[in-house]
């Protein structure tokens, strides 16, 4: 589904912007990790049978493994011979979940301080915890989903990493204007026309990410197989074309005036006409 914002009168987002938010929702991931799997470790001490999936596996498995030894579990839950340890290990294992935990709170922190080491801290750290996940868990249907959340996860924080080292070797950016006496020239006035790569088919199968009306045009940000389209009335402007996207800005110069279709890396989508957000929408997938 998407949602329009007309009219909202902002900066277009510039490729640091975008690496920016791509960072940020990188990090935000970690904190969901340790909100998650502090509950569930709660929710296990309580032997609830609630469980959330954006949790961590191995501070949740020593909660799991220091209940278990300690005869913490109804009685079908053993065979009947077992000799249980005392309460100090449970609480030993529960100060090692707590650790873990607090190593990832530590990672948040400080990466959300733009300290890259602890971001890539966190991915390894994240890492370990998938492959142990593997070991620990049996493979099937019931955990498919942890096993696509890590997958997600991974996949998030490596990504916050790559756009963190490409805000690093980004030019300092200029001004988009410049004023000469009391007057202030756009740098879209003295730019051609963009020529047409082709007509749109309006016969393929797409995908509109977000559309708009605007001054006469029609406007549309658009995916049609592994292409990304910026189609103004019928043509099209400019593409991109990747199986899997990341961040990336269409543009097209018409009659003095600059056209653009941002895609932020992550979930949003917007349209652009002279620095003038026109249409926003939020993309699922």
């Amino acid at each position: 589904m998407s949602l329009f914002k007309k009219g909202n009168a902002s900066a277009p987002m510039t490729q640091k912007a975008i690496l920016e938010n791509q960072y940020k929702s990188s990090i935000a991931n970690i904190l969901l990790v340790v909100a998650f799997t502090a509950v569930n470790s709660v929710f296990l001490l309580l032997n609830s049978n609630t469980y959330f999936l954006f949790s961590a596996i191995l501070p949740y498995a020593a909660v799991d493994y220091g209940m278990y030894f300690c005869g913490m579990y109804p009685a079908e839950y053993y065979y009947g011979d077992e000799i249980f340890y005392d309460k100090a290990f449970l609480f030993a294992m529960i100060a090692v979940a707590a650790v873990m935990i607090g190593l990832y709170l530590i990672s948040w922190i400080f990466a959300k301080k733009k300290k890259i080491g602890w971001l890539v801290f966190a991915l390894v750290f994240f890492v370990i915890d998938t492959i142990g996940m593997f070991f620990l868990i049996e493979i099937g249907t019931d955990s498919i989903f942890d096993i696509v959340f890590h997958v997600w996860v991974l996949v998030s924080l490596g990504r916050g990493v790559y756009a963190f080292n490409k805000m690093k070797n980004l030019p300092d950016e200029e001004p988009v204007t410049e004023v000469f006496g009391a007057e202030v020239v756009s740098e879209t006035a003295f730019q051609p026309d963009t020529s047409v790569l082709r007509m749109a088919d309006t016969e393929a199968k797409a995908r509109i990410f977000v559309q708009a009306d605007y001054n006469g045009k029609h406007i549309e940000f658009r995916r049609v197989k592994r292409t990304n389209e910026l189609v103004i009335n019928g043509m099209v402007y400019d593409e991109y074309e990747a199986l899997a996207e990341s961040a990336h800005t269409l543009t097209a110069c018409i009659g003095g005036q600059k056209f653009e279709a941002v895609f932020d890396g992550m979930t949003n989508v917007l349209l652009f006409v002279d620095s003038q957000e026109i249409a926003r929408a939020t993309r699922i997938i």
